[in-house]
């Protein structure tokens, strides 16, 4: 089971949605959330930070590293390792890819009874439209998609 929880930045102003794969790490490792009009606020730290498309993330590294080890999960725990292995990362490819997701399905519903296959095929180009696009922005979960 995963865990799902928002949380709003530093500044306030941005929310993203995050996702705690097998719900191994606690919201508290996740120190500090900044999104791109508050990163100025960061003094940057690459042993305990990671950037993705102007939002940053600041985890406890040595606290997530003990409850890793505790749960049987090899290697370091480093920013990289924590996000790319979804530990600790967006719940989707970007930090507002549930509103999008939502919003998508809210605005083809009406396909639904009316054209099913119409529908899913609607949705699936659109999602990679998305997709492709959050990949030409460089967010880095989408590089891996």
């Amino acid at each position: 089971m995963c865990r799902n929880e928002r949380r709003f930045c530093r500044c306030g102003r941005n929310s993203a949605a995050l996702l705690f794969r097998d719900n191994l790490l606690y919201p508290e490792i996740l120190v500090n959330l900044y999104c791109p009009q508050c990163q100025d606020m960061v003094i940057w730290n690459e042993t305990t930070m990671l950037r993705d498309c102007g939002w940053i993330l600041e985890f406890d590294i040595d606290g997530a590293q003990a409850l890793l080890q505790q749960r049987g999960v090899r290697g370091a725990a480093t920013p990289g390792f924590l996000f790319d292995e979804g530990y600790l990362s967006w719940q989707g490819l970007s930090p507002g890819d549930l509103e999008i997701n939502t919003e998508l399905h809210r605005r083809l519903a009406p396909l639904i009874e009316q054209d099913l296959p119409l529908y899913l095929q609607s949705m699936k180009n659109e999602w990679l439209k998305h997709v492709s696009e959050l990949k030409a922005q460089g967010w880095r979960k989408a590089q891996a998609a």
